[in-house]
C-alpha cells in the first residue's frame, strides 16, 4: 500500500469568514517555521543534529524542508489514485520549530513550544501540530489535518452485465466512485496541570465531504451522483482532581453534533425517447435484466418507453443527531497493595431525520410505477450506560488478584412515518396517471444488555517467570419489537506466560478459550479459540530480532450454517546496527485469512461448485434455489528489507524494497466474476539520498516506485494494474 504517512493536525477552524482568514493567516506564518520528519523524503535517513540558536530567551530548533515533486506513471490511472494519488509540483515537504525557554522564570507566554506540517501543497495528506505550555499554568495542544479519500475500483459493485444480454454493454468502470476530502480538528487545553484540581477543555471538528457515484437498485438500476457534507462537532469539558498522592477523579461532559447533508441527483442520461425526452436506463441495458421490456431499444435507436427507466430522480435525508454524554472516572493506588481504576459513562442520543424527500419520474414496470413522489420523518433515542470497574489486590509480593467489570446496557426506540404518492402508468411517453396515496408508521426498538465479568491470578513463580490463570463469564440479552429476545452466555478460561529466560530474551503466551450457547448472527462464533505468542531477543546492543504469532480460530458449526473460520498472523522483524555508518532493517509477515459459511442464493447459470437444495428445501423456500459454502480465503504475505548507509559523514542514504502478495479464492456467484484485488501483488522498492552542504543546508532526493498488479484475467472491465515513479527533490534548512 502508500507510504504511512503520519497523522498530525493544529488550528482552531471557525465558522465565521473572518476567524477564518485570521486562521489562514496564523497558519501561513507558522508554517513557515514548522516542520516534521515526511516519510517521502526523511524515512530511514538519519538527519544530522542541531545545536540550535538561542532567540529572544529559547533555545530554538528549526528545520524547513521545500521542494517538490515530479511524477510519470502508466496503466491504470484510477487505481493510482486509490493507491498512491501523489501528484507532479512543489511542496511543503517539512517543517519542524521547538522553542525552550532557557531561563522559565523570565518566559511570558511560554516555557516550551513544537509545531510541524508536512504535505502542503498539493498531497493526499496534509498535517500541522502545535503544542506549547507554561509551567504550572496551562498546557495546550492543537492540530489540524486534511486528508482526500479517493476509491475507484472497477469491481465494486460492478453488475458484470453477461455475454448474452441483448445487446452487450459491459460496465467497464464501478458505478461506485468516492472522492471526498476529511477535514480534522482537535484543539485541547489543560490549566494548572499539576494542581490537585485541574480543568480541562476542548473542541473536535470532523467535516467530510464530496461527491460520490452511487446506484438505486429499483427498476433500471439508475446511476446517480451523491453530493454530501456530512459534519461532527465535539465540545467537552472537564476536571481532574488529585484528593491523595496517588489518587485521580476525573468528571467529563461531552456534547456531540452530527449534521448530515445528503442529497442524490440523476446522471447518465445518455439516451432518448422518441419525442427526444432524454432518459437514463442505468446499468441494465439489456431484455435479460430488464424484464419484463422485450428490447431497451426501437430499430431507430430510441429508448423503448415501456422498458424500466429514468427521466429525474432526486432524493434529499437530512439527518441530525445529538450525543450528550457524562463520563465519571478515577484510579487510584493510595491503598497498600490494591490498585483500582473504574468509569462510569451516561449516554442519552436524540437522532431526526427531518423532510426526507424523493421524487422519481420515469417507469418502474414491477409495481408499474410511472411516478412517485416520497416524504416523511424519522427519530430515534439511544440511551446508552456503560461501567467499567478493575482491582488488583498483591497478595503476596509473588501473587496478584485481579478482578475486572465490564457492564453496557443500551435501548434504542426508533419511529418513522412516510408518505408514498404513486402515479400508474405502462409507457414513459405517457404522462403520469391516476394517484394512489399510502402513509405508513412504523416503530421499532432494539436493547441490549451486556455483563463481562473476567478474575485471573498473577503468580511469579520465579524471578524470571509469571504465570496467570484466569476465567471470563459473560451474560448478553438482546431483544426487539418484534418479540425477539436472545440470551447468550459466554465463558472460558484464560491463561497467560511470560519467560525472561536472559536479560536480552523475552517470551510471552496467551491463550483464552470461549464458548457461547447462542449466536446472534450466523457468523458470530459460537466457540473461539486466540493464541498469541511474542518472542524479542537482543544479543547485542546493535542486533535485535522480535517474532509474533496471533492466530485466533471461530467456529459456529449448527446445521444450515456450518460457519468456520480463522486469522492467522506469524510475523517476524530483525534491525542490525552495527554502526553508525550503516544498518538492515528485516520484515516478513504472513496472514491466511479464512472462513466458509452455507448461504443461499440465485444466478442465471450456476456456477461450478453449486448445488441445489435437497430435501428439506431450505434455499428453495427462501426464494434462493441454489446453496454455496461461502468458502472464502485470504493468503497474504508482506516482505521488506531497508539499508541504510552513511558512508561520509555529510552524505546519508537509504535503498529497500517492499512487497505484498495476496492469492486468494472466493465463490464466483457471477460467472463473469474474477479475483481481481484477491489475487494481486503490490510492489514498493525505494531509494533516498541526502547531502549535507553545510551545518545548516540539506540536498534531498528520494525515489519511490510502485507497482500494482493482478495474475488473472481483468474481467469485463478496464484493465487495473499501473505502474509509477515519483521523483521528489528537495532542499533542507536547519538549525
Amino acid at each position: 500500500m502508500m507510504s504511512a504517512f503520519s497523522y498530525l493536525s493544529l488550528l482552531l477552524n471557525f465558522r465565521s469568514r473572518a476567524r477564518r482568514g485570521l486562521l489562514a493567516a496564523f497558519a501561513i506564518v507558522i508554517s513557515a517555521l514548522l516542520a516534521v520528519d515526511c516519510p517521502s523524503l526523511a524515512q530511514d535517513v538519519p538527519q544530522s543534529p542541531s545545536a540550535g540558536k538561542v532567540i529572544n530567551g529559547y533555545l530554538t530548533h528549526m528545520s524547513t524542508d521545500l521542494g517538490g515533486h515530479i511524477v510519470e506513471h502508466s496503466g491504470s490511472d484510477p487505481m493510482y489514485a486509490t493507491l498512491v494519488n501523489i501528484q507532479s509540483g512543489p511542496r511543503i515537504l517539512d517543517n519542524f520549530l521547538q522553542m525552550r525557554a532557557v531561563d522559565p522564570a523570565h518566559a511570558l507566554v511560554f516555557d516550551r513550544l513544537s509545531s510541524s506540517s508536512f504535505g502542503y501543497g498539493g498531497d493526499p495528506y496534509n498535517v500541522t501540530t502545535l503544542n506549547f505550555s507554561k509551567g504550572r499554568i496551562y498546557d495546550f495542544s492543537g492540530s489540524f489535518r486534511r486528508n482526500r479519500q479517493y476509491f475507484d475500483y472497477n469491481l465494486l459493485a460492478n453488475p458484470l452485465i453477461p455475454p448474452e444480454s441483448t445487446p452487450f454493454a459491459p460496465i467497464l468502470s464501478s458505478p461506485h466512485l468516492f472522492n471526498t476530502v476529511r477535514r480534522m480538528t482537535d484543539v485541547n487545553i489543560k490549566l494548572a496541570p499539576l494542581s490537585a484540581v485541574s480543568p480541562h477543555f476542548g473542541y473536535f471538528q470532523n467535516v467530510n465531504q464530496g461527491p460520490t457515484n452511487s446506484t438505486l437498485h429499483v427498476g433500471a438500476d439508475a446511476l446517480l451522483t451523491q453530493n454530501w457534507r456530512v459534519s461532527t462537532d465535539v465540545w467537552n469539558g472537564g476536571i481532574d482532581w488529585k484528593p491523595l498522592a496517588r489518587t485521580t477523579i476525573s468528571y467529563d461532559q461531552f456534547f456531540t453534533h452530527y449534521k448530515g447533508n445528503t442529497s442524490w441527483q440523476l446522471t447518465g442520461l445518455d439516451y432518448k425517447l422518441s419525442d427526444g425526452t432524454p432518459v437514463s436506463l442505468g446499468v441494465n441495458l439489456s431484455s435479460v435484466w430488464n424484464t419484463p421490456c422485450a428490447a431497451p431499444f426501437n430499430p431507430d435507436g430510441t429508448v423503448n418507453p415501456t422498458c424500466n427507466g429514468f427521466l429525474a430522480y432526486t432524493a434529499s435525508a437530512p439527518t441530525r443527531t445529538l450525543f450528550p454524554s457524562e463520563q465519571f472516572h478515577f484510579q487510584s493506588s493510595s491503598i497498600p497493595n490494591v490498585t483500582m481504576n473504574g468509569r462510569v459513562l451516561y449516554m442519552g442520543t436524540t437522532s431526526n431525520l427531518i423532510n426526507y424527500n424523493e421524487d422519481f419520474n420515469g417507469l418502474n414496470s414491477r409495481p408499474q410505477d410511472r411516478a412517485t413522489l416520497t416524504t416523511g420523518s424519522a427519530a430515534a433515542r439511544r440511551i446508552n450506560v456503560n461501567v467499567d470497574y478493575g482491582v488488583t489486590w498483591q497478595v503476596t509480593p509473588t501473587i496478584s488478584l485481579n478482578e475486572i467489570f465490564d457492564f453496557w446496557s443500551f435501548r434504542q426506540p426508533a419511529t418513522n412515518l412516510f408518505t408514498e404518492t404513486s402515479f400508474a402508468g405502462t409507457s414513459m411517453l405517457v404522462p403520469p396517471g391516476a394517484a394512489t396515496t399510502t402513509t405508513t408508521t412504523d416503530y421499532q426498538a432494539l436493547n441490549q444488555n451486556t455483563k463481562v465479568n473476567t478474575l485471573y491470578v498473577a503468580w511469579d513463580a520465579a524471578p524470571r517467570a509469571r504465570v496467570s490463570l484466569g476465567y471470563l463469564y459473560s451474560n448478553r440479552r438482546i431483544t426487539d419489537a418484534g418479540g425477539d429476545d436472545i440470551l447468550i452466555h459466554s465463558y472460558g478460561p484464560l491463561f497467560g506466560l511470560a519467560l525472561r529466560p536472559t536479560a536480552e530474551w523475552r517470551i510471552n503466551f496467551n491463550v483464552d478459550a470461549l464458548y457461547s450457547d447462542n449466536a446472534f448472527t450466523r457468523i458470530s462464533p459460537r466457540a473461539t479459540q486466540h493464541y498469541r505468542l511474542r518472542a524479542s531477543y537482543n544479543p547485542h546492543p546493535w542486533l535485535s530480532v522480535a517474532g509474533t504469532i496471533n492466530i485466533l480460530e471461530d467456529r459456529n458449526n449448527v446445521q444450515t450454517v456450518y460457519h468456520l473460520a480463522h486469522d492467522r498472523d506469524f510475523s517476524f522483524a530483525a534491525m542490525i546496527n552495527p554502526n553508525e555508518k550503516w544498518g538492515i532493517d528485516l520484515n516478513y509477515a504472513y496472514q491466511s485469512i479464512f472462513s466458509r459459511t452455507d448461504f443461499c442464493y440465485t444466478s442465471g447459470a450456476p456456477v461450478e461448485g453449486a448445488q441445489s437444495q435437497p430435501s428439506p428445501p431450505v434455499c428453495q423456500q427462501a426464494g434462493l434455489p441454489l446453496q454455496s459454502d461461502g468458502y472464502y480465503n485470504q493468503p497474504t504475505q508482506y516482505g521488506s528489507i531497508g539499508f541504510v548507509f552513511s558512508p561520509m559523514k555529510r552524505l546519508h542514504a537509504a535503498a529497500g524494497y517492499r512487497m505484498s502478495d495476496v492469492n486468494g479464492q472466493a465463490p464466483p456467484i457471477n460467472i463473469r466474476q474474477v479475483p481481481g484485488s484477491l489475487q494481486s501483488q503490490y510492489q514498493t522498492p525505494y531509494g533516498k539520498l541526502s547531502f549535507d552542504l553545510d551545518s545548516n543546508w540539506s540536498w534531498k532526493a528520494d525515489y519511490n516506485y510502485y507497482s500494482y498488479g493482478e495474475g488473472t484475467p481483468i474481467g469485463p472491465t478496464l484493465p487495473r494494474s499501473f505502474r509509477g515513479n515519483v521523483y521528489t527533490l528537495g532542499v533542507r534548512y536547519a538549525f
